[in-house]
C-alpha cells in the first residue's frame, strides 16, 4: 500500500466535502436560479407567482425550475391545474453539514454522520 503525504490526508475530507457540494455550487453560481431559489425558500409558490416576482417568462422559469427540480433541490406539487413548488428540504439537510464544514472552519459536525449537528452553528 502507498502511502499518502500527510498534507493530502489531512486535506482529503475537505476535497471531499467540495465534492459532495459542488452540484449545488454549480446549480446556485447562475443568478436567476439563486433568485428563484431564494424566493422559495421563503415559502412554496405557484409558478404564476414565480414568473411575476421573478419578471423572467414563463420559459425561462421553467428551465430553471426544471433544473433545479431534476436536481433535487425543489420540488413540484400539483393542485388541479396549477404547480406549485418549494424547497426540498430533506435533501438540502443531507448537504448542509458538508457546506457548514467546507465554509466554516469552526465547525466539526461529524464527517462520518450525514446529517449530523454543526457544533458551532447548533443546527442539522
Amino acid at each position: 500500500m502507498i502511502a499518502m503525504p500527510i498534507e493530502l490526508v489531512e486535506r482529503a475530507p475537505a476535497l471531499a466535502d467540495a465534492q459532495a457540494v459542488l452540484p449545488l455550487l454549480k446549480l446556485m453560481s447562475e443568478p436567476n436560479r439563486l433568485r428563484l431559489f431564494a424566493l422559495l425558500a421563503g415559502g412554496e409558490r405557484c409558478v404564476c407567482e414565480i414568473e411575476a416576482d421573478m419578471r423572467l417568462p414563463q420559459n425561462l422559469v421553467s428551465h430553471h425550475l426544471g433544473m433545479l427540480r431534476d436536481a433535487g433541490f425543489i420540488r413540484a406539487r400539483r393542485a388541479g391545474r396549477w404547480v406549485y413548488y418549494s424547497v426540498n428540504r430533506e435533501a438540502l439537510a443531507g448537504i448542509y453539514p458538508v457546506i457548514c464544514r467546507l465554509f466554516n472552519p469552526d465547525c466539526v459536525s461529524d464527517a462520518s454522520t450525514a446529517g449530523s449537528a454543526c457544533n458551532v452553528c447548533a443546527t442539522k
